[in-house]
């Protein structure tokens, strides 16, 4: 049983602001284990996520090691980067916990806690705009690779240079299908009026009563655990 997605709104919201106020590893530990607990249980797509993002890893072990050799202690340079590593960590497992819902879901629920429409239909349209991107530069990378050219034979300085060029025609072709989007939705009479109704709004159940119970003592719990350490 899910719990509702106002609830985890309001966990992952809490989540991410105790990760920013935290400032040493060992506070941010219970944040990095409820936050992987929560992701088991709500059985998100982690290993999915973690997979897309495997060239992010690489980039972030790159940024600890620069933050470790940077510092003049190395002792607090490594704490400091252990805490900039686990917070990008929990802030995605946040963002797991989110994409385990279908996308009108947390629409819904973002109107449910009285934000904007408008804002929350840009806010689905982003994230559904995001991976429509991606592959149209993995389409492009493709291409040329059928076309003959060998990525791994080539220099960084090169690589760079045709990721660069191939960026400009991908943003200006997600600017075209957003012109077309907003145009459509101009000729359907998106704004139009202040509200709008659901086709299916979401009900507080028993299970999300406990659950969101539980979210605010899992908060206490943390401020006290802070405070008292």
């Amino acid at each position: 049983m899910k719990a509702d997605p106002r609830v985890t709104i309001l966990f992952v919201l809490l989540l991410s602001t105790f990760s920013v106020i935290f400032r040493n590893p060992l506070h941010m530990l219970p944040l990095f284990t409820s936050a992987f607990i929560a992701v088991l249980l709500s059985r998100a797509p982690l290993f999915k996520l973690l997979r897309r993002l495997r060239g992010v890893w690489v980039m972030l072990i790159f940024v600890t090691l620069l933050q470790t050799l940077a510092a003049q202690d190395w002792l607090a340079g490594l704490m400091i980067a252990a805490t900039v590593l686990q917070r990008l960590v929990i802030l995605l497992l946040g963002g797991a916990l989110l994409a385990s819902y279908a996308g009108h879901v947390l629409v819904q629920a973002l109107l449910q806690l009285r934000m904007p429409y408008q804002l929350a239909f840009m806010l689905s349209i982003g994230l559904r705009f995001v991976p429509l991107l991606s592959e149209s530069f993995r389409d492009s990378l493709n291409a040329m690779q059928l076309r003959g050219v060998d990525f791994r034979k080539l220099k960084l300085r090169t690589r760079m240079k045709i990721y660069t060029w191939l960026l400009l025609p991908t943003i200006a072709s997600g600017v075209q299908q957003a012109r077309k989007l907003a145009m459509a939705m101009e000729l359907r009479g998106f704004g139009a009026h202040d509200t709008r109704t659901a086709y299916a709004p979401l009900h507080m159940r028993w299970f999300d009563c406990l659950a969101l119970a539980g979210v605010v003592l899992w908060a206490a719990g943390i401020i006290l655990w802070r405070i008292f350490l």
